[in-house]
C-alpha cells in the first residue's frame, strides 16, 4: 500500500477509456486518490452508474469500491478537479486513412494540463505514439509556461480483458526526458507493479511499445502466410503449427486467424511514420500488417469459390458468429474488428445475402452498428444459413457442437473456421451436405 509520506499521492488521468480507466482503478486501490477527466458522454454516464462502458472480468465490482471509498472520482474537465502533481495522459492516437497519426487529442490535453499545473508537477505520456513525440510534440508544450516540470514516457502494454492482473505484474517501461523524470516515474509505478525498467532517455521507451505490438503483429501474419501456403499445399496448417510447436522451444508460431484490435492495426503505421523523417522504412513491418489488413478479401475470396464448387446456389443468408476484434480474453470491443472488412467481403461476393451475427460479450446495439442483424444466440443466428463464418476465437464457439448449427443449417452449406476451433474433422457429424472448413486447412487431402 501507499507510505503515507509519499509526495505523488494526488493523480489526474486524462482519458478513461480502456487504458485510463483500468490504470484509475489499479492506482485507486494502490492508495492513491485518483481523479479521471473524459469529455465522453456515454463513458461518464456509465461511471455515474459505477460501471465501466467496457466489459472486463471484475473490473465493474471493483471499480465501484473505488467509487464508493471516493479513491476514485471524475469529471468532464480540468476546471476545479481536485489539486493533483501528477498528470497521466492515456488519450487515444488513431491513425486516419492516410495511415499518419491524429494526435490532435493529444495536443488538446497536453495545452490543458499547460494552463493548470503547477510547478514540479509530473507530466506521464501513456498514449501510444510515434518516436519522438514526448520530446518534440509534449515537451514544448510545456516548457512554454516557463514552469520546471517532469515529463516522462511509461508505455501501457496490458493485454486487453486481463488490464487489471498485468497492471500489477507486468514490468513497467520508464523513459524520462531526464534522469530526475525518469527516477520519480519509476517511484510512482512501484508502487503497482514490482519490476521498473528504467531506460535511457523519452524515444527509447516510445520504441519499446511499438516493437513489441509490432513484433505481434509480424508473428500472426506469418502465421497467416503459413495458413495460405497450406490451403495452396492441402495439409493442415493447424496440424502443421501445432505439431511443430510441441516440444520444441524454439517454435512459439500462433495459431492464424484475423488480427486487428485498437493497437496492432495501428502500431505498425505510428513506428513507420516516426521512422519516415530518419529516411527509414520498415519494410518487413509494412509487409506483415499488409498481409494481415488483405487476411478478409482473401480468405472469403477462397470461401466463396469452395462454395461455388460445391454446387449451392448463392446464400440467402449468412451468420458470423464472434464478432469482437477477439475472443481470448473475452471482450466486447469492436475497435479494429476484422469483422467489419469480412462483412464487406461477403456483401461483395454475395450482394443479395443477408448478413445476422451473434457474440457472447457484444450487445444487440452494438451488434447493429456493424449493419447486420443481430441474433440472440448462436443456433437462431445459423437458422436457415447456408454460410456460417466463425470470426474470432472466444470460448463459446469452441464449446458449440457443430452438429446442433448444421442441424439448422441451409443445405448445401460451409461452417468456416477462422480460428480453426473445431480441426478434428474426424469429430465431426454433420447434415448432409453441409461442410467444415477452416484459415488453412480448406482443402485438406485426408
Amino acid at each position: 500500500m501507499l507510505p503515507e509520506n509519499f509526495g505523488d499521492r494526488n493523480i489526474r488521468i486524462i482519458g478513461l477509456g480502456y487504458v485510463g480507466l483500468t490504470l484509475a482503478v489499479s492506482m485507486a486501490e494502490a492508495g492513491f486518490q485518483v481523479h479521471g477527466i473524459e469529455i465522453n458522454p456515454d463513458i461518464l454516464a456509465a461511471l455515474g452508474e459505477s460501471r465501466a462502458h467496457f466489459a472486463e472480468y471484475g473490473l465493474n465490482d471493483r471499480l465501484a469500491a473505488q467509487i464508493e471509498k471516493q479513491r476514485f472520482t471524475f469529471s468532464s474537465s480540468m476546471a476545479n478537479a481536485p489539486e493533483a502533481s501528477v498528470f497521466i495522459v492515456t488519450v487515444g492516437t488513431p491513425i486516419g486513412s492516410d495511415k499518419k497519426t491524429n494526435s490532435n487529442a493529444l495536443a488538446t490535453v497536453t495545452g490543458d494540463i499547460a494552463a493548470v499545473m503547477k510547478q514540479g508537477d509530473l507530466v506521464v505520456l501513456r498514449s501510444t505514439v510515434k518516436v519522438g513525440t514526448t520530446s518534440t510534440f509534449v515537451r514544448p508544450i510545456l516548457e512554454a509556461t516557463g514552469k520546471v516540470f517532469d515529463l516522462a514516457f511509461c508505455p501501457e502494454r496490458t493485454l486487453e480483458g486481463r488490464a487489471l492482473a498485468e497492471l500489477v505484474s507486468l514490468p513497467q517501461i520508464v523513459g524520462g526526458i531526464t534522469e530526475h523524470a525518469t527516477f520519480r516515474a519509476s517511484q510512482l509505478f512501484s508502487m503497482l507493479t514490482p519490476t521498473i525498467i528504467r531506460v535511457r532517455n523519452a524515444e527509447t521507451a516510445e520504441l519499446v511499445k511499438l516493437v513489441n505490438n509490432t513484433q505481434r503483429d509480424l508473428m500472426f501474419a506469418f502465421a497467416n502466410e503459413v495458413a495460405a501456403l497450406c490451403d495452396a499445399t492441402g495439409v493442415s496448417a493447424h496440424e502443421v503449427i501445432a505439431s511443430g510447436n510441441i516440444g520444441y522451444a524454439r517454435a512459439n508460431l500462433p495459431m492464424p486467424g484475423p488480427v486487428g484490435g485498437p493497437c496492432l492495426e495501428k502500431d505498425p503505421y505510428i513506428l513507420a511514420e516516426g521512422l519516415q523523417p530518419l529516411g527509414f522504412v520498415p519494410e518487413i513491418a509494412l509487409t506483415g500488417r499488409r498481409w494481415n489488413e488483405n487476411l478478409p478479401e482473401r480468405a472469403i475470396g477462397q470461401v466463396a469459390d469452395a462454395y461455388a464448387r460445391a454446387g449451392g446456389k448463392a446464400p440467402s443468408r449468412i451468420a458470423i458468429l464472434g464478432l469482437a476484434f477477439k475472443g481470448r480474453p473475452e471482450t466486447d470491443d469492436l475497435r479494429g474488428t476484422m469483422a467489419i472488412p469480412i462483412i464487406a467481403a461477403l456483401r461483395a461476393h454475395f450482394p443479395e445475402a443477408e448478413i445476422v451475427g451473434w457474440d457472447a460479450e457484444v450487445s444487440a446495439d452494438s451488434l447493429a452498428t456493424l449493419g447486420i442483424i443481430a441474433c440472440d444466440s448462436p443456433v437462431t443466428a445459423t437458422r436457415g444459413a447456408s454460410l456460417v463464418i466463425m470470426q474470432n476465437n472466444h470460448p463459446a464457439l469452441e464449446k458449440l457442437k457443430l452438429s446442433d448449427l448444421a442441424g439448422e443449417m441451409q443445405a448445401p452449406g460451409m461452417i468456416y473456421d477462422f480460428w480453426n476451433q473445431h480441426a478434428r474433422l474426424e469429430d465431426h457429424n454433420l447434415a448432409p451436405a453441409i461442410r467444415y472448413a477452416a484459415l488453412g486447412a480448406l482443402n485438406v487431402r485426408k
